[in-house]
């Protein structure tokens, strides 16, 4: 056992930094799957490329929604376990959650293939664009289990004191997947199928590899027999809803996205939507990494008792957003059009409509990140329902809302300002359930 290696430090600044910067870096390569293969497809097939993985996504994000649910979820009750001196019943219960996801995971797989022509005319297609969702779709579906390993594993490695070997997977993981979208896309034209695969190969790198930590019996957290607790299985699933929310309901406002930019601009404005929410998700990452980095270090504290310390991290943590929030917006208004033009070089009506809607889309950078952190934080404490609460109301409530009547008055650029409306009430929220308690956490 080598709890002290990280649960006994210091802390402070420096290391709470420390402690979250891989897995910070490792969610921005995270992000680049998707978002690379939709550079790719936009320089190479078109921007019915673009769109194509944009219709996709949903498909993705729900069948990846219950692995974030329990990576979450689960983490935090494995790491309170370890705080509370039950090493073999964290390890116990790490097992049985990924067992039990991917035969969730094979299930969803049995189930979309009997209706994915029909499920991606729903989420927005028409027949020109339905071939290249199927093409892209079908091959990450398939890798789903591996995928949902990525995910799990992603967290467990934070807890097991491999961070960095988190970090350097997802990073190996991304460069594999840009040099084979370079090359089975750019010179081997293999289209959208070559696309997918290029993202399959980097998930099998962050979903594989790391079974060599957990079946290692010498590593903090490992493979144990499992044991059977629906009861820990349900709580889990009760802490990790707010994650399993923000990916559904990233599912839904996808969709809303496509479906009314068809409506008002047709493909391009698909197209458009869809590289702004890949350059808003890839900045984002970083209070997702953040919070996720620093969650098992709160819920060790939290689970041996030490509210001084849970105190001190939640101060630190409050800071650093507010610094990454004026920072990241600062950024994105410098590089609003060199990173429109990697997804539009040579299409300059696709490229106007990017630089016009992430100017706007870019001020929801100054608010998601106390909304994102306070979700995060209340799953690290195992109040899963408020930590819900916030990631439903921030999602499926406001920013769906905003997305459905603003167009209604202002056309496209309700559509744009749907997402800062959105996290500025969500904004609000958070820092009223991080008031309310802070005296019974002691933060």
């Amino acid at each position: 056992m080598r709890e002290d290696v990280i649960y006994n430090k210091e802390i402070t600044a420096a290391n709470m930094l420390r402690f979250a910067l891989p897995t910070t870096i490792r969610m921005i390569f995270i992000s680049m799957y998707t978002m690379v293969d939709g550079i790719v497809l936009s320089n190479y097939v078109g921007s019915v490329g673009l769109s194509a993985v944009n219709i996709v996504y949903p498909v993705v994000n729900v069948s990846m929604s219950l692995a974030f649910m329990f990576a979450m979820g689960s983490n935090a009750i494995v790491a309170k376990n370890l705080g509370e001196g039950r090493s073999d019943k964290a390890n116990s219960f790490m097992t049985l959650t990924v067992l039990l996801n991917v035969f969730l995971a094979c299930v969803f797989i049995l189930f979309f293939f009997n209706f994915d022509e029909g499920i991606y005319m729903f989420l927005g297609s028409d027949e020109i664009l339905l071939p290249y969702c199927v093409e892209y779709g079908t091959i990450m579906v398939l890798v789903g289990p591996i995928w949902t390993l990525q995910v799990l594993f992603q967290s467990y490695l934070i807890t097991a004191d491999r961070a960095h070997m988190g970090m350097w997977l997802s990073v190996s993981a991304g460069i594999l997947n840009i040099v084979l979208d370079i090359v089975l896309v750019g010179f081997l034209d293999m289209g959208m199928s070559g696309a997918a695969i290029a993202s399959a190969a980097g998930m099998v790198i962050g979903g594989l590899i790391p079974l060599v930590v957990f079946f290692n019996r010498n590593s903090i957290i490992h493979f144990a027999k499992p044991h059977w607790d629906g009861r820990t299985i349900l709580k889990s699933m009760g802490n990790g809803s707010s994650e399993m929310v923000s990916n559904l309901a990233s599912a839904i406002i996808t969709t809303l996205f496509n479906i009314q930019m068809m409506q008002i601009a047709g493909e391009k404005g698909v197209a458009a939507i869809s590289a702004i929410l890949y350059l808003q998700f890839m900045f984002v990452t970083i209070f997702i990494g953040f919070t996720a980095g620093i969650s098992p270090v709160i819920s060790y504290n939290y689970g041996a008792q030490n509210r001084e310390n849970v105190k001190k991290i939640y101060n630190i943590a409050i800071k650093a957003v507010v610094i990454s929030s004026v920072a990241m917006f600062a950024l994105s208004e410098v590089l609003n059009k060199p990173l429109a033009m990697i997804f539009a070089s040579d299409d300059p009506k696709l490229a106007e409509l990017m630089i016009s809607g992430f100017r706007i889309v870019a001020v929801s950078l100054l608010l998601c990140g106390i909304g994102i952190f306070a979700s995060g934080f209340f799953t690290a404490l195992s109040n899963g329902v408020v930590s819900a609460m916030i990631s439903f109301a921030r999602t499926c409530i406001f920013e769906v809302g905003a997305l459905i009547f603003l167009p209604r008055f202002i056309g496209i650029d309700g559509i744009w300002w749907a997402i800062p409306l959105a996290e500025f009430i969500s904004a609000v929220l958070a820092v009223i359930m991080l008031i309310k308690y802070k005296k019974e956490y002691g933060y």
